[in-house]
């Protein structure tokens, strides 16, 4: 049996965190910063028996529930990269354009490419994003669930998987949440490569670094 192994975290310099608040303004304000936080905690991750390395997320042992009401584990998306995102579904503004930044990632891949990727929005607010919710904000924003797969799972491992991919995001008195605007590309096998910070980013580097992957998945 494998010895457990502690994962540690590469800490990311944030210059901004952004907040979906609505506003009476035509554009809403999405500039607040969530209360200070500690730096994301050094969280030991669960034995496995394959191969994964220490640095996988599809180490952790969480139980996650998708769009349609499906029970999976995170290992189950192994297999093609994947490009991840934490949003919450009621979010006015940051939420959208950073879903949107997804769409023009998806977009700007060749069209016999995009089925070698996929695409995971992780939502932080558990408490009304039920898979029905989830599967409603898919139709709304016309996400292919043949590509995109939509999460939810229990308040602390949603949370140990935002520390993993150091998203922070803090609940306001309001429901609406403080949060980072960050997209994760993970390899086949759930290896952090690559990190697109801000909404309404340049995704050249995002683009080049899923291009950079071994051929046999994107040729």
């Amino acid at each position: 049996m494998r010895t457990r192994h502690t994962f540690y975290l590469l800490p990311l310099l944030l210059t901004g965190l952004f907040a979906c608040q609505q506003q009476e303004a035509e554009i809403p304000l999405c500039c607040t910063k969530p209360a200070a936080t500690a730096s994301a905690a050094v969280i030991p991750m669960a034995s496995h028996a394959g191969a994964l390395s220490d640095l996988s997320l599809y180490n952790l042992s969480s139980e996650w529930t998708d769009q349609e009401g499906r029970q999976l584990k995170l290992e189950e998306l192994q297999g093609k990269p994947q490009v991840v995102a934490m949003v919450y579904t009621s979010c006015a503004y940051a939420c959208p354009r950073l879903t949107a930044d997804l769409q023009d990632i998806e977009a700007k891949l060749p069209e016999d490419k995009r089925q070698a990727i996929g695409f995971v929005l992780v939502t932080m607010d558990p408490d009304r994003d039920t898979p029905e919710k989830l599967k409603a904000f898919a139709v709304a924003h016309h996400l292919d669930t043949r590509r995109w797969t939509l999460l939810t799972s229990q308040p602390d491992d949603i949370r140990e998987l935002a520390a993993l991919l150091n998203v922070q995001y803090a609940k306001d008195l309001n429901g609406n949440f403080s949060h980072s605007n960050l997209i994760t590309v993970l390899n086949a096998e759930g290896e952090i490569i690559h990190q697109q910070e801000g909404l309404g980013t340049n995704p050249a580097e995002t683009l080049q670094a899923l291009k950079n992957l071994p051929a046999t998945l994107l040729e």
